[in-house]
């Protein structure tokens, strides 16, 4: 298998991302499994279901639901659940002149502050991309406009900063805008920096590379996957630039759960409507991302025994996944480990 070696972005050249040669089954790498779960709590059915919801996520010890649009205020769009499943707060995004509000992505401070990365659709015709920031008892505190660029995939730095890997729209031929899809934002200052041009990846995707993408700011580095561009991306909070490496998903399913547990300890859950699991990414001997594996019994049909249903995000060295073999009716979040280097 030939191994992929990084792109170094350069704003002036357009560098497409060809697809990585994936074989399912074949791999030299390591096997992993799974733990038995060291804690399993059940949550409300409405933090996983419901009109208009969107799949939850970790973040910061909470579980964050949130409903993509709203077409009235007062109507709670954003549920943060704690790690015992109750539900201990919500948000409801709403401005003045607004016709629709679009939750694209939520994370929770430590203090249990809500951002939110959305837009706003005006009577006038206007939309208007935002990341706003709600206190813990719900209230709009602050928001910031970020015109041009769509906040699709939103997270929180140590430093309290907020980075967003997103999109820029497109134009009247169809063709996208150009831009950069990764931003780092202050809620005070505004923006900070931007990187990673549009043209970086094919105007040909079937959505833009933001669209089944996921983002998870760790103690030291960004790190985003784009289940639709085949594209892992990396950069350090000290970097210049990020870094891209192609690693398509595996064959004919879509990203649903993104999680890191520490340098080279990256896992997704991938599905389609009869098929899915927890999958971790292989390494080569230079630390450069080649390929997504499976980690052992956890890939299969969906009504198989063992078989992970989502990846809800990781605490520490623990990955929060759900399985197909619980209780009817119940959806419960499991704490486990993987085992295998």
């Amino acid at each position: 298998m030939r191994l992929l070696t990084p792109r170094k972005i350069l704003p002036a050249l357009g560098v497409l991302l060809s697809g990585a040669l994936y074989v399912y089954g074949q791999t030299n790498s390591p096997t992993k499994t799974l733990s038995a779960p060291v804690r399993r709590v059940a949550f409300d059915r409405e933090a996983f279901f419901g009109e208009g919801q969107a799949m939850p996520h970790w973040s910061n010890g909470y579980l964050v639901a949130r409903r993509v649009e709203t077409f009235q205020p007062g109507i709670p769009n954003v549920r943060i659940y704690d790690q015992d499943g109750h539900r201990v707060r919500e948000a409801a995004i709403w401005f003045a002149e607004s016709q629709r509000v679009i939750i694209y992505s939520v994370a929770v401070t430590a203090k249990g502050e809500i951002v939110t990365g959305g837009s706003t659709h005006k009577a006038d015709g206007t939309t208007v991309p935002f990341i706003s920031l709600s206190d813990a008892s719900g209230n709009l505190v602050s928001v910031l406009q970020t015109i041009g660029f769509g906040p699709k995939n939103i997270c929180l730095a140590p430093d309290g900063t907020v980075w967003s890997f997103g999109g820029t729209g497109y134009d009247e031929a169809s063709q996208p805008n150009p831009g950069d899809m990764l931003r780092h934002f202050d809620l005070q200052k505004g923006q900070l920096g931007t990187y990673l041009p549009r043209s970086t990846f094919s105007s040909k995707l079937s959505s833009g590379p933001e669209i089944r993408a996921q983002i998870d700011c760790s103690g030291d580095a960004i790190t985003i996957y784009s289940s639709t561009a085949g594209a892992y991306i990396e950069m350090k909070y000290t970097d210049a630039s990020p870094r891209v490496y192609d690693v398509a998903p595996p064959p004919e399913l879509k990203l649903i759960g993104f999680a890191i547990c520490g340098p080279e300890q990256v896992y997704g859950s991938f599905s389609r409507s009869d098929f899915g699991g927890l999958y971790y990414l292989t390494f080569d001997l230079a630390g450069k991302p080649v390929r997504w594996s499976p980690v052992q019994g956890t890939v299969g049909r969906l009504t198989d025994p063992g078989v992970i249903s989502g990846l809800w995000g990781a605490e520490g060295n623990r990955l929060l996944v759900s399985r197909e073999d619980d209780s009817i009716g119940v959806q419960a979040v499991h704490w486990t480990q993987v085992i295998g280097h």
